[in-house]
C-alpha cells in the first residue's frame, strides 16, 4: 500500500491551481498558514490529521479526495461471491460486502438470519452507531433494554455502546443491511 501522505502535496498544489487560488487565498481559506501550505505542496513537510481537516473542509473536498485515494475505478460485488461469516449455530449469514476503511469510518454488512437465529452482539466503543435496514421478513432487534419489531421495509438508528441482540423468531428468512459508523 502506497503511503498517501507522498501524494498531499501534488493533489493540494492541483486543487489549488484548477480554483487559480493563490497560496495566501488558499490560508485565507483554510486556516493553514501560507508557510505551512507551501511546505506541504514541496513535500517539505507532512501534515497532522487536524491540518489535512481545515485544509479539505476550507477546500470544500473530502479527505479521501486530499489522501489520493478516491478513484473513478469502479467495482460491481456480487455479494453471494462474498466469504460469509457463520454465527448462530450457522443461523445468521454475514457479508462483510465493505469492510471498514478508516478514512470512510464505516463498514457495511449483508446479514441473512434464518428462522430460529439470534445474536447478541458485545456493545462497541462510545461513538460507534448501528443503522438497520430490514429489506426482508422481520427482525427482533434488542438494543440495551430496549425491544423493536422490525417489519420490512423498516430502519432503526441506534447507539451500539450496549449489547443489542438481532433475532429471527419467525418462519421466514429476515434479510437486512447493517452500516457501523466508528
Amino acid at each position: 500500500m502506497t503511503d498517501p501522505s507522498l501524494n498531499i502535496g501534488s493533489i493540494l498544489k492541483k486543487v489549488r491551481f484548477e480554483r487559480s487560488l493563490t497560496l495566501e487565498e488558499a490560508s485565507n481559506l483554510t486556516g493553514v498558514s501560507k508557510a505551512m501550505l507551501g511546505q506541504i505542496e514541496r513535500g517539505e513537510s507532512t501534515p497532522t490529521i487536524s491540518v489535512l481537516w481545515k485544509i479539505a473542509t476550507g477546500l470544500r473536498i473530502s479527505f479521501s479526495e486530499l489522501l489520493g485515494s478516491e478513484s473513478n475505478n469502479y467495482e460491481a460485488i456480487a455479494i453471494d461471491q462474498i466469504e460469509p461469516v457463520y454465527e448462530s449455530q450457522g443461523k445468521m449469514i454475514l457479508y462483510d460486502v465493505f469492510p471498514f476503511n478508516p478514512i470512510s469510518g464505516f463498514e457495511y454488512f449483508f446479514i441473512k438470519l434464518l428462522p430460529g437465529a439470534e445474536h447478541t452482539s458485545t456493545p462497541h466503543y462510545n461513538s460507534t452507531e448501528e443503522y438497520i435496514v430490514v429489506t426482508k421478513g422481520t427482525l427482533l432487534m434488542t438494543v440495551g433494554d430496549q425491544r423493536f419489531e422490525l417489519t420490512a421495509p423498516a430502519a432503526l438508528q441506534f447507539k451500539a455502546n450496549m449489547a443489542h441482540t438481532y433475532s429471527n423468531p419467525y418462519a421466514t428468512e429476515v434479510i437486512l443491511q447493517s452500516i457501523v459508523k466508528y
